[in-house]
Order: C-alpha cells, then sequence, then structure tokens
C-alpha cells in the first residue's frame, strides 16, 4: 500500500491550497486557552510534514521572514515544485527536503511549529505512529503540533457511496467524477446518499484521487486518537481553531441533553461529532511534560486579537460603539475591555464565551491592512508569482482564493507598475464581463495588497 501512495503523488500533483485551520497564528490561540504560551511564531522554526508543493508553507515564510520554516514530502516532483516557487518569491528563510518520516532526521531539527495537515488519515498505522514519536521527539519544550485526521462516525456512511462509485469506475473505464455523477443519477432522490455524493462531486477532479478515493483513506474515532497521541507522550489541547472544539449545527437543548449524557469531556466531544457526523478534526497537541498550567481566563485571552464572525451580533460584550475594525480586520482584547461599560472580569468571561462559540475569531498577533486598493496595485512576490502561474492567492487571513483563468491574468499585471485606471482600461478590454472596480475592491477586503 505504501507503494501505491508513493505513485499516486509521483504521477499527480496535490492540489496548491493553504489551511487556515494550520495557520500558527490561530493555532497558537488553542494552546493558550488550553494553558499553554507557545513561542511567539513570529521568529519561531516551523516544519510542515507533506508540505507538497509549499502553497501552504510559503505564505507562513512570507509573513514571518524571521522565522526558520522546513518543508518535507514523500514527492520529489512537489519539492521540485516547491523550491522553485519560494525561490522566484524571493522566500529566503525557507527549506525543503525529499523524504520518508520515517527517515527524516536533518541536523538541529527541534521545532516550535510542526504542521501535518492532509497526511495521518491516508499513511499506514506505523507511518501514523511515526507520526506521533516524530512530534515528542522534536518539539521544543513550549512547542505545538497540529495534526488533522478524518473522523469515522463522520466517514462510515461514506465508506457506501464510494465502492459503490468504484465498482462504476471499474466496470466503464471512467473517472471518479463521472462514476459519482452515474452514481447520483439512480440513487433516489429522498436518499441521504445524494447529500454525501453531492458533497464529493463539490470537491472536483483535482481533489477526489486524494481524499475519498485514496488509496488508503483511515478515519479514526477522536478517542482513538488522543490515546495514541498519549501513548507516544502527547498531550491534546483541543481544535485547533478554538471555535471549532464542538461541531457546528447542533442546537444548545441537543448539548446540553449530549452533555448530560456524557460521562467525561470526551466522551461528549465523542456524542456531539457523532450527532452532527462530523468528518474532520485538526487538533493541537504538546508534549505531555510542556509547561501547561490552569490559566485564569484574563491570561487566556488578553494577549490575543479577535474579529467579528460575519453576521453575529456583539452588542452582549457591553461596547456601545465597536471599533469598525473589528468586522475586517484582529482587535486586541485589551482595547475592548477598555470600551466596555461592563464588569472587567464578566466582559473577559463574555470575550471567552466568543472564542469558544465561534463567533470572534482570535489570533496571536493583530491583522491590520487598508481595505481601499492602493493606487497602484501590487502583490507581494508570493500572490504575484501564484497569479502568474494560475495558482490560488492565499489571503492576510492564510485562506486560499481562486480565480477564473482569465482574472488571473489582470492579477498578474498588478506589480506595482500600473495604476488602478489603467488596470481597469485592460480589464475592459481583456474580460468585458468583469465588474473591475467590486472586484477590486474584494480583493484588497480580503488583505491581498497588505
Amino acid at each position: 500500500m505504501p507503494e501505491l501512495i508513493r505513485e499516486l503523488y509521483t504521477m499527480r500533483d496535490y492540489p496548491a491550497m493553504s489551511h487556515p485551520s494550520s495557520d500558527p497564528a490561530v493555532c497558537a490561540t488553542a494552546a493558550l486557552l488550553g494553558g499553554l504560551a507557545v513561542p511567539p511564531p513570529s521568529a519561531a522554526r516551523f516544519l510542515e510534514i507533506g508540505c507538497g508543493s509549499g502553497h501552504n508553507l510559503i505564505p507562513l515564510a512570507m509573513r514571518w521572514p524571521q522565522g526558520r520554516f522546513t518543508g518535507m514530502d514523500l514527492s520529489g516532483r512537489a519539492i521540485g515544485l516547491a523550491r522553485d516557487l519560494a525561490s522566484t518569491a524571493h522566500a529566503e528563510n525557507i527549506e525543503f527536503h525529499v523524504a520518508d518520516l520515517r527517515g527524516f532526521a536533518p541536523p538541529n531539527g527541534i521545532w516550535d511549529y510542526i504542521i501535518a495537515h492532509g497526511f495521518f488519515s491516508w499513511v499506514p498505522d506505523d507511518i501514523k505512529t511515526a507520526l506521533f514519536t516524530f512530534c515528542r521527539d522534536n518539539l521544543s519544550p513550549a512547542g505545538i503540533a497540529t495534526i488533522s485526521f478524518n473522523l469515522e462516525c463522520g466517514w462510515l456512511p461514506r465508506f457506501p457511496v464510494i465502492e459503490k462509485a468504484r465498482a462504476i469506475q471499474q466496470a466503464g473505464k471512467v473517472d471518479e467524477m463521472t462514476a459519482l455523477s452515474v452514481l447520483r443519477s439512480v440513487t433516489p432522490h429522498e436518499s441521504p446518499e445524494i447529500s454525501i455524493i453531492d458533497d464529493m462531486l463539490a470537491k472536483g477532479p483535482d481533489i477526489l484521487p486524494f481524499d475519498d478515493f485514496a488509496p488508503i483513506n483511515d478515519p479514526w474515532p477522536l478517542d482513538r486518537f488522543v490515546r495514541a497521541a498519549a501513548n507516544a507522550g502527547l498531550r491534546c489541547l483541543g481544535e485547533s481553531d478554538p471555535g471549532q472544539n464542538l461541531p457546528q449545527g447542533l442546537d444548545a437543548p441537543t448539548l446540553e441533553n449530549l452533555r448530560r449524557q456524557s460521562a467525561d469531556p470526551l466522551s461528549f466531544l465523542i456524542a456531539a461529532d457523532a450527532a452532527a457526523a462530523r468528518t474532520f478534526r485538526t487538533l493541537v497537541l504538546c508534549r505531555d511534560d510542556a509547561p501547561v498550567k490552569n490559566l485564569h481566563p484574563k491570561e487566556q485571552v488578553t494577549p490575543l486579537f479577535v474579529k467579528k464572525k460575519p453576521k453575529t451580533p456583539l452588542g452582549n460584550l457591553g461596547i456601545p460603539r465597536l471599533p469598525d475594525a473589528i468586522r475586517h480586520e484582529s482587535v486586541a482584547v485589551e482595547e475592548l475591555l477598555e470600551m466596555t461599560d461592563r464588569d472587567r472580569p464578566l466582559a473577559v468571561l463574555r470575550i471567552l464565551d466568543g472564542i469558544r462559540e465561534g463567533w470572534l475569531l482570535p489570533r496571536i498577533e493583530p491583522v491590520r491592512y487598508d481595505l481601499e486598493p492602493p493606487d497602484f496595485p501590487k502583490l507581494n512576490p508570493f500572490r504575484l508569482e501564484c497569479a502568474r502561474r494560475g495558482l490560488p492567492l492565499v489571503d492576510a487571513w492564510h485562506s486560499p482564493c481562486t480565480f477564473p483563468e482569465r482574472h488571473f491574468e489582470i492579477l498578474a499585471m498588478m506589480d506595482g507598475s500600473r495604476s488602478r485606471k489603467d488596470l481597469a482600461t485592460i480589464s475592459a478590454g481583456h474580460v468585458p464581463e468583469l465588474s473591475f472596480r467590486p472586484w477590486l475592491q474584494h480583493i484588497a477586503a480580503r488583505g491581498m495588497f497588505a
């Protein structure tokens, strides 16, 4: 089976994308809420295991030029692309290695942040064990590892759909998308499998061979993951995005009923995941001897910066006039506390509730940028190179943003040499259907010109 994995990643390119759930500026808040003060990411040491073509790691290296970044992957082809992209983007604080995790031992291999996104559930058990052991042996004393994995409770209903689609594939010698489309056409409209098929089709032909139809797709229950991590000397601190510790979509009465029926917090999370048919988690782990403390709520939230989640009322924070920046940038919690007309300890608890419930998005550092496009729009070297190659652009929040092919042609011209008026004229001639002004405004609102 490992040879099938190697063959897949040798013959096909994993789609270039960033993973917001692995952003160290967010994962560090999960650690802090779990009682661990991690090294500031601005000058930390980072490793990504299974980095692919570097689309997740290079933007972080561009964000923190004083940090040291290392990426490793089994695919020499992917690493070649990563090195080329990093060189063209002038990211000089990053290096890439072609390596199998089981034999990966670079000099000075101690890291403050280890990322393994889209890796765990797609490798055999011996490599899963090797990943846990590697993290325990190579994390700094207060470092964290962010590991994503598929959840058994959400994947069990998907496997029969995959098997049916595979049978159609083999019989008709067609690709995954065609097989799923055929399967959808013969599945009763009222069947619960329709939504599963639609979800798979939405992933698209580039993702499916590495995800649902991968040679290995091994979802685990949450408690098995936690136990295996503990056996390797690792401690789970929670979901990388604190607002995702509980699955979305469950109402308060359902959660309260599950809480009453659960023997302990872990059992409650497992029950909630099952009720929501959750398919995926991204957990933050540290060494079992890390200096984890029972922090006071004030110690947990006052170092943070928060952004308001869209369509969420914040009147219950007790701040009559919230700063407008909280709707599109991250604002210091200390700044919010200075503005509250409530008792300060109560305001701290309400902000902590907002982070845990997901209507405040926390970070360990601020995000600041101008909402208005500059007179001469200029993308940073990484975004500009991505535009030239037709790859997703990573915004200020580490989220990927893709565009139609012809839009990339306009983006690739944003090197600071052309004015907004010039670009509007070029756009009108090349992409007449594009409403240039609101489109440019949207790009600025994503922090692309930061």
